[in-house]
């Protein structure tokens, strides 16, 4: 058994490492305080937030004041129509109850998109959340289901998660130019692409046609011309040069070029004369001259 303690210390120090360092990408909230005299409740709006997936929220109860005064509440999770018109009738979430004043209570909310508890809160991305209280602060009115402090005094959380906050949203817009400055940079990215994409297809398309052309004209000077060397190789007959020699000459070519024709204008002593001009192809395709 020794023999694995170092190993599971080395493997625990590392999971310690690891959950410590990602415990900074969650933060708590500022606390709020559920009281009436609490200014961040505004009047008509109530206080928002925007939580992250990670966060902590805490709601702390009243405490007893100087006067020995306790306000008494219900908080509840409700829908958005619930606390637009702070009615907590239909199947409120009650969340907790603030009705000890020798206690102090505090209930925390972990924004969690699963919760391992079977009645646990879960939030998701994109969405919002309501907290109100239709309690009106006394004793008597602990049980209220209309009204209360949701209304007289606008005491309700939107929790809104995942989501930026209006200035993060108006500095997106002005970063960006706006919706239409945004489309219009997207547009002119596609034009730009579309544009280049044509150009190098107009690239290839020359260059394959320069490379035709060069091919064409390498084949065309490789097409063998007759020159006058050819004459000097004389065609013998079988009578050991006692006849004229019969050279054979084509008047034209494979590629249709003019060719060179060769005629004899002399030669009955000593080397013969030929006169060399160019004369256009003769049809049919091959004609030979014998001389």
């Amino acid at each position: 058994m020794a023999k694995w303690d170092s190993p599971w210390k080395y493997y625990w120090g590392v999971m310690f490492a690891l959950c410590k360092s990602a415990l900074p990408l969650a933060k708590s909230l500022d606390p709020v305080a559920w009281h009436s005299q609490n200014v961040k409740f505004q009047f008509g709006k109530g206080l928002v937030l925007y939580p992250e997936i990670g966060d902590r929220l805490d709601i702390i109860c009243p405490k007893t004041n100087n006067q020995g005064l306790y306000e008494y509440y219900k908080l509840y999770l409700v829908t958005r129509d619930q606390s637009e018109t702070c009615r907590t009738i239909i199947n409120p979430h009650l969340l907790v109850t603030c009705s000890k004043p020798d206690k102090e209570i505090k209930f925390t909310i972990k924004f969690q998109e699963y919760s391992p508890n079977y009645r646990g809160l879960e939030f998701k991305k994109g969405q919002d959340y309501f907290i109100i209280s239709t309690s009106n602060g006394s004793y008597e009115g602990l049980e209220n289901r209309n009204g209360g402090v949701c209304k007289t005094r606008s005491m309700k959380i939107i929790m809104k998660v995942g989501q930026a906050t209006d200035s993060q949203i108006k500095d997106k817009l002005n970063n960006s130019g706006g919706i239409f400055g945004s489309k219009m940079a997207l547009f002119a990215a596609i034009g730009a692409g579309c544009i280049i994409f044509i150009l190098i297809i107009i690239f290839l398309v020359v260059l394959l046609i320069k490379f035709r052309k060069r091919h064409r004209k390498s084949s065309q000077q490789r097409s063998a011309v007759l020159s006058l060397n050819t004459l000097a190789s004389p065609k013998c007959s079988g009578n050991s040069g006692s006849e004229p020699s019969d050279i054979i000459i084509p008047l034209r070519t494979n590629d249709n070029n003019y060719c060179p024709h060769y005629e004899k204008v002399s030669g009955d002593y000593g080397h013969p004369v030929y006169i060399v001009q160019e004369m256009p192809p003769q049809s049919p395709a091959n004609i030979y001259y014998k001389v």
